[in-house]
């Protein structure tokens, strides 16, 4: 059966293919916004109620092969199956990241790092629930069963740690947090992981954005 999806907005953020992360960052530097189309701008309405959302968005440069056995960036020695990952190589390319919503200006929403390059056209929008979306008995799947799993979930964080056979901290991210446990804890097992995109699409003859702008400060 053929399925028709079409794109209701595009969202905006620094990355070009060669630096988008593997998974949302909060912190990120840079600004993030996605522009939903005018048609669809009072579908907002009690949106600003909440202050997470989910955010669905077409993979639209990843390209075939789709392979059903993968490795994951964080364990590249354990083969896992496609649909145990967050591979974006899939049989349908469809992201979903979590993301804070600071602000909706007009049709506009202002949002916290996401990981998706910069034109990336937008499928869906829904909230995020915290009695309905937080499963306090979740677990994290087979790094669970890893032999260095502090190290590697850090890792896939973003945090500053110590490997267990070093005596110096690596760092992975300008913004990093202390607090590994608390971190790690507290991480949404609904959080993806994409690889790169080819290029952004205001080089397709789109306008490139104003990040100046849609700057938010958060004090």
């Amino acid at each position: 059966m053929s399925i028709t999806l079409q794109s209701i907005g595009t969202i905006h953020t620094p990355y070009l293919s060669f630096n988008t992360p593997h998974q949302p960052l909060p912190d990120a530097p840079g600004d993030f916004w996605i522009t939903l189309n005018p048609e669809y701008a009072s579908a907002l309405k009690s949106l600003d109620n909440f202050n997470y959302i989910y955010v669905l968005y077409h993979l639209d440069q990843v390209t075939p092969p789709v392979e059903l056995l993968t490795h994951s960036p964080w364990a590249p020695e354990l083969e896992i199956g496609l649909f145990a990952s967050r591979s974006p190589q899939r049989p349908n390319p469809i992201g979903l990241s979590i993301v804070q919503l600071k602000e909706i200006q007009g049709n506009e929403l202002i949002i916290s790092g996401i990981d998706a390059y910069n034109g990336t056209p937008l499928l869906d929008i829904k909230p995020y629930i915290q009695f309905r979306d937080s499963i306090d008995d979740a677990n994290n799947g087979w790094f669970d069963i890893l032999p260095d799993k502090e190290h590697t979930i850090a890792h896939a964080l973003g945090l500053k740690h110590e490997h267990a056979h070093e005596h110096s901290h690596e760092h992975h991210h300008p913004h990093e947090h202390d607090d590994v446990h608390k971190q790690t804890h507290h991480s949404d097992p609904n959080h993806n992981q994409h690889s790169h995109h080819d290029r952004p699409s205001y080089e397709d003859g789109q306008d490139k954005p104003d990040h100046r702008r849609h700057h938010v400060h958060n004090d």
